[in-house]
């Protein structure tokens, strides 16, 4: 089989070929890669190991074959458990004199765990890549944050997920040096997508009618990046050995620009009605639950506004919100998708907001004095 043809059967067999052709400049390499993805069947990991098959390489999985166990069935899968507890780890499949070119580590947070797997596999890779978060930063009051901005300190609680990423990359550092990539996304959203935070604003769109509009259209909405996006990223560092600390953010809209791209993406006419934060509070509904993706809170001014003109100067692209947006409804829709609660994720997701709810405080607020 040529090399056309697996890309091709690899791609059908291991879902949706995500990766948008016009704007990969990975699409068959002419220096294919050994790559090893630590995970690769959740959310982020297929689309990275789709962006890989596309380019030509060749992709191996480390993963428990837990989560979405028929994904990539023509694959190398190696099998083990990963546990911040050494005792109740498993990585023996990893074991041994094997090389890669590039090692992609796409989810962890707890520094033990992220810096065991590095450990194990420096002297056996090239490059080490790390999806760590802009969640690493240690304020947010200011727009503009660059990868040169201050790190948050870790204070040894492995499961704050925060700190715990910038205590991982910091050991990453120390272990891997120069041969290290650590790409800081924020809010990830595309295909696969379970989370409610673009999907509730999408559904409401297309609804139509007429809805709130948290607060006067000019705070800025959450920053969101696509997971096709990230995956490219990855792969292209790979490709051009790009090193180094990145940000990979999308680009800032304000609360009124957000909403009318809702409309855009689902050809919607809907109303937005801007209700000041005053108002919905006096109604119990001036929060983030209620307006996914919605914070004035002055502390975090600067989250929605991070740079990513770094990873920009180094090649990188980002697809629009309405391409976004129009793969997050293709998923919803297919059979069996289902959109969860962030706390539990065995828990569809029940929007607080009920249009009932919504309603009653529209009335109110067209009935209060000028």
């Amino acid at each position: 089989m040529d090399r056309r043809s697996f890309i091709e059967k690899s791609l059908a067999e291991g879902g949706s070929a995500v990766a948008t052709l016009a704007q990969s400049k990975s699409v068959f390499t002419a220096n294919p890669r050994k790559i090893l993805v630590l995970g690769g069947t959740s959310f982020l990991g297929p689309a990275t190991v789709e962006a890989a098959l596309m380019g030509g390489h060749e992709v191996t999985l480390f993963n428990r074959g837990q989560t979405h166990p028929e994904l990539f069935p023509r694959l190398e899968k190696l099998r083990g458990f990963r546990a911040v507890d050494a005792q109740q780890q498993n990585m023996k499949s990893l074991e041994g004199q094997r090389r890669w070119d590039a090692v992609i580590d796409v989810w962890p947070c707890e520094p033990t765990l992220v810096a065991s797997a590095a450990t194990l596999l420096q002297d056996r890779t090239d490059h080490y890549l790390y999806v760590s978060s802009v969640g690493a930063y240690a304020s947010y009051r200011q727009p503009g944050i660059n990868e040169d901005s201050p790190a948050r300190a870790f204070d040894g609680n492995e499961e704050d997920y925060s700190s715990a990423k910038a205590e991982s990359e910091r050991r990453l550092k120390a272990i891997a040096g120069n041969r290290l990539t650590v790409v800081r996304p924020n809010a990830i959203h595309g295909i696969r997508d379970v989370s409610p935070d673009i999907i509730s604003w999408l559904l409401g769109a297309l609804r139509g009618g007429t809805h709130i509009g948290p607060g006067d259209g000019n705070d800025y909405a959450e920053e969101t990046v696509d997971v096709k996006d990230v995956a490219r990223f990855l792969i292209a560092s790979i490709e051009r050995d790009i090193t180094g600390t990145f940000n990979l953010t999308g680009h800032p809209l304000t609360f009124r620009d957000y909403l009318a791209a809702c409309n855009e993406a689902t050809g919607s006419d809907a109303q937005w009605i801007w209700i000041p934060k005053e108002f919905l509070a006096r109604h119990g509904i001036a929060d983030w639950n209620h307006f996914l993706g919605w914070n004035t809170d002055p502390a975090d001014r600067g989250f929605n506004q991070i740079s990513s003109q770094k990873a920009s100067d180094a090649g990188w692209s980002r697809r629009s919100f309405k391409e976004t947006a129009l793969d997050i409804l293709a998923y919803y829709r297919t059979p069996n998708s289902k959109i969860v609660d962030w706390h539990h994720p065995q828990i569809p997701w029940q929007d607080p907001l009920t249009p009932e709810k919504e309603q009653a405080v529209l009335r109110a607020w067209k009935s209060t004095p000028a």
